[in-house]
């Protein structure tokens, strides 16, 4: 990984890193690694998508609201690139 991300990864909240579980702590450190690999090093998962991930990998349902450009679609594609068996569906809606 690249020194941003493992800084990235360094600075997350403890009050977020210490609830999680071995496997979600696998899964965030999964998650940054293919992120930094995807982005050359460039970015790195916001605590927001983490949260996401985490949840919706539990197998949650989760409504996410954010501005554009925040980053949902990336709350999406990474837990489908963490495990082969989940799909997504996306509901937006329509003016």
């Amino acid at each position: 990984m690249s020194i941003s991300a493992l800084n990235a990864l360094d600075n997350l909240p403890t009050d977020f890193t210490n609830t999680l579980s071995t496997v979600q702590f696998q899964q965030v450190l999964e998650a940054f690694a293919h992120l930094d690999f995807v982005s050359k090093g460039t970015k790195h998962p916001k605590l927001f998508q983490l949260k996401t991930l985490v949840s919706l990998l539990a197998g949650r349902n989760v409504i996410l609201r954010a501005a554009t450009g925040s980053g949902k679609t990336l709350c999406m594609i990474l837990p489908l690139l963490l495990s082969s068996n989940k799909i997504a569906i996306t509901a937006t809606p329509l003016k």
